[in-house]
Formats: structure tokens, C-alpha cells, sequence
């Protein structure tokens, strides 16, 4: 098919007449001719009707010459420009492309108006080269399903209407008006699994197979056909298998389904819950180790993709999902007063409420201190005896992994009360008397931990 600006017109032409759109601009090939075709095609639009978004990445060392090429370009189209520059930093394990891509779409969805339309540049071949590579990852329907045309980003839209041309039709369209764009030295690189197959493994399908692009992009289409139905296989499910906590599952109801319709209705439940996509291998553990695991067994799985890690782990009849935080330190000491809501490092947040004739017991000038366990420690609750503390919290079915998470909170060195468990013999308030209950929020409950 060939690309002309009257098929992008038609395309454009679908949204309101006051619509603004914006197009993100790398200055590559596939970006420039869209923004020198959207030009054209809005020209008869009222004044800043359109503007370019770059994404300032500073992972090139020409990212500053990329950026005042992009504003030569759009300087010479009458066309306003922002530069968003965003930082990218290296983490273990996780991919730089892919945090770059996190980091560009974060921007995008801070930076668009309302009802303002995005316009991309992905085309045939993108959805080519991302289909093969997630057919080699073993992606199921969802990850096949075609690259979207359309969805909803920040408080705008996000559109791509080149997804039926080819790369070699966009670049003769550019090479005819003589185009200039900027060519990324990353793209010639081997190392990069796309530029491998755009580079080596594309071009010996294309000489047997031509057609294999439309051929991919309806099957892309199949699959997200296959993805709808499953999803709604997958809603029906949850509600059989659902808790009051969005971030519980009930083992034995979960149990009762086919592992076909186990592994459905977890990557649902996990996708629901802004959990990474698990992949095949997370999902398979979980249905026939996690599930299977005797009962004195506490099975967990961890995962992670750019900056979030998460875990799911099995305790009295549930699957718990969580996100990964750093492990506190048992040396640690907190000062902390009832009035005042206390946000621990990577450990939630602890604050009280006052209650009449029960709860905590202040006497005046009382200094309290949260701390963590140590191992050893006893506790005296009100009106019984006194016990290892390890052995109250067992009891009092506290995960195994919130153990040592718990804040004791001491008086000097007196332990005087455990947060959900109880206040300590001598510390709890009178029938007259003012308390304080301890409520201790974990992280993965505080939406600022």
C-alpha cells in the first residue's frame, strides 16, 4: 500500500475537528515523514493545531545534536517543539531498551493534553519484528495480539496510523521530498535482538515469504481475538476465586479449575493487580509447584521487570501477591509519637488511634521507640502468660515473611505493645483512661512506602 498524505488525512480525519495532536518525534525516518505528512495533512486546521514531543534520553553521546536537529526541523515547519529530557539509569537485571521505553511513555503520559491526540510512528514492520520476537520469548495470545492502532494514554489518546504501511514505503515517500532524518548508530548493532532479526533473519524471510508481514499482522489480529475470549473466560473465573483483598486468591476454589483455566485466571488476576506479566514459567510454577506444595511447605515465586520486582507466595489457603522491598534492618530504632503518622523505610507505615479504656497506655513524658525483632524476645500480653514472641505471632497467623517486618513498640527498653496482637501486661489502658491503638500498615498496603 502505498503511503500518501490523503490516506493519513482520512485517518486523522476520524477525530473532531478541534482535536490537537502531537507527534513524538525522535527525528528518525519513520517519525519525520509522519510529522511532515501530519503538517500537510492538518494544514487547513486553525494555528497549534499540532506540535512535536522529543524524548531527550542522553543514552547517545549525539542526543544533543539528535534534539537541535529535531528543532531545525520543526523550526523550519512552523511547528512548536518540546524537548523532554528524562534520565535512564542501569539497573541489574532489567533491559536498558526497555526502561528507556518505560521512561518515554511516562513522559508522553505526563506531557499530553486533555483529549490530545499522540500520533506514533510504529509501522508494518515494527509489528513484524515484535511479533517474531515475542513468538521466540513463547508469548501467548496476548503477547501475539497486534500492536494496538489506538488507546487511551494520560489524558489523551494514543494513535498510530502507519501500522498498515511498510518501512520501504515510508522511506521512498521521504526520499522523493527529500527528507533529512537522523540515523542512530544503536540501530546497525547486532547485539540488539530486533536489529538482529530486522538485519539478518527478516531479509531471508522476505525473499521466499514477501508477504509475511500481512500474513503476521492477521495473525496478530487472530490472537487478540483469542486474548478477548480469554479474558472474559478469565472474569468469570475470579469471581469464583476472588477474596476481599484484590491481592489475595483462594487456594481451593483456585484448585477446583483446570491448570489451563489456573494459568488464565492468574495472569488476569496478576495483570489486574499491576503485577509484571509473569510469562509461561512464572505461571507454571506457581500451578504445579505452588498449588501442589505440601501443607508445612511456603512456596514463593519472584519476578520482576524494569524497577518493579513482585512475589507470590502461599500462606493458610491463599496465594499472596507483593511487591519486592528491601529487607529492614533488626538494629534499627524509630522515635515515634501516637499523634503523628510515621513512614518506616520500605516498611510501611505505623500511626494510632485514640480509644477509651483500651488500647496503649501512655504515661506522661513516656518516650516510645518502634524497633524490629532480634530473636529471643518475650512478650507478657494482658492477662496471660508470658510467652516466646515468635510463638505468639505463629499463632496469631502472621505470614511468615511479615515476621520480622512487625514494629514492637517499646518504652525505653520495655516491649509494651505488638501492633495487631495486643498491648503488654501493665501497659493497657483503664476503663477511665485514654489508650492508643497501634496500627501498623505494611508496604505493600501503604501507597507511599
Amino acid at each position: 500500500m502505498s503511503f500518501t498524505v490523503e490516506s493519513l488525512s482520512e485517518q486523522l480525519a476520524r477525530f473532531p475537528p478541534d482535536t490537537r495532536f502531537a507527534v513524538a518525534f525522535s527525528g528518525g525516518m519513520d517519525s519525520t515523514v509522519l510529522l511532515h505528512a501530519t503538517h500537510a495533512a492538518l494544514r487547513q486546521r486553525e494555528a497549534g493545531a499540532l506540535r512535536a514531543i522529543h524524548i531527550h534520553h542522553g543514552l547517545s553521546p549525539h542526543a544533543d545534536s539528535w534534539a537541535a536537529h529535531c528543532e531545525e526541523r520543526c523550526a523550519a515547519l512552523g511547528v512548536a517543539l518540546q524537548v523532554e529530557r528524562v534520565q535512564v539509569r542501569a539497573q541489574a537485571g532489567a533491559s536498558l531498551e526497555n526502561l528507556a521505553r518505560e521512561r518515554r511513555y511516562e513522559a508522553f503520559e505526563t506531557l499530553l493534553g486533555r483529549e490530545e491526540v499522540l500520533l506514533m510512528a510504529h509501522h508494518l514492520d515494527d509489528e513484524a519484528e515484535t511479533f517474531l520476537l515475542r513468538t521466540l520469548r513463547g508469548a501467548g495470545p496476548r503477547g501475539l495480539a497486534a500492536i494496538p492502532a489506538m488507546r487511551p494514554l494520560g489524558r489523551g489518546v494514543l494513535f498510530r496510523p502507519l501500522l498498515e504501511q511498510r518501512r520501504e514505503e515510508l522511506e521512498s515517500w521521504a526520499t522523493v521530498l527529500g527528507l533529512r532524518w537522523i540515523d542512530d548508530e544503536s540501530n546497525a548493532s547486532l547485539r540488539f535482538d530486533r536489529n538482529y532479526l530486522r538485519h539478518v533473519v527478516l531479509p531471508l524471510l522476505a525473499e521466499r515469504w514477501p508477504a509475511y508481514r500481512e500474513s503476521w499482522w492477521r495473525t496478530a489480529l487472530l490472537a487478540g481475538e483469542a486474548d478477548e475470549l480469554s479474558e472474559a473466560l478469565a472474569q468469570l473465573d475470579l469471581a469464583l476465586v476472588k477474596t476481599a483483598s484484590p491481592t489475595v486468591l483462594d487456594q481451593i476454589a483456585l484448585q477446583r479449575l483446570s491448570p489451563a483455566r489456573q494459568r488464565n485466571v492468574l495472569r488476569y488476576w496478576l495483570q489486574q493487580a499491576g503485577a509484571p506479566d509473569p510469562g509461561w514459567n512464572v505461571l507454571t510454577h506457581i500451578v504445579n509447584d505452588m498449588l501442589t506444595a505440601g501443607p508445612d511447605a511456603h512456596p514463593e515465586v519472584r519476578w520482576r521487570e524494569a524497577t518493579l520486582s513482585v512475589v507470590v507466595r502461599r500462606h493458610k489457603g491463599g496465594l499472596h501477591l507483593q511487591r519486592v522491598v528491601q529487607s529492614v534492618s533488626p538494629t534499627s530504632c524509630y522515635s515515634w509519637h501516637p499523634h503523628d503518622t510515621l513512614h518506616l523505610p520500605s516498611n510501611g507505615c505505623v500511626y494510632a488511634i485514640a480509644v477509651e479504656g483500651k488500647g496503649l497506655r501512655l504515661p506522661e513524658g513516656a518516650q516510645l521507640t518502634l524497633r524490629y525483632r532480634r530473636g529471643g524476645e518475650t512478650c507478657r500480653l494482658t492477662g496471660r502468660r508470658t510467652r516466646a514472641l515468635k510463638k505468639i505471632l505463629q499463632e496469631a497467623d502472621i505470614p511468615a515473611w511479615l515476621r520480622e517486618r512487625i514494629p514492637l513498640v517499646h518504652v525505653d527498653d520495655t516491649l509494651v505493645c505488638v501492633p495487631g496482637i495486643g498491648v503488654c501486661e501493665g501497659w493497657q489502658a483503664g476503663p477511665a483512661e485514654m489508650g492508643w491503638k497501634v496500627i501498623w500498615i505494611p508496604p505493600d498496603l501503604d501507597p507511599q512506602a
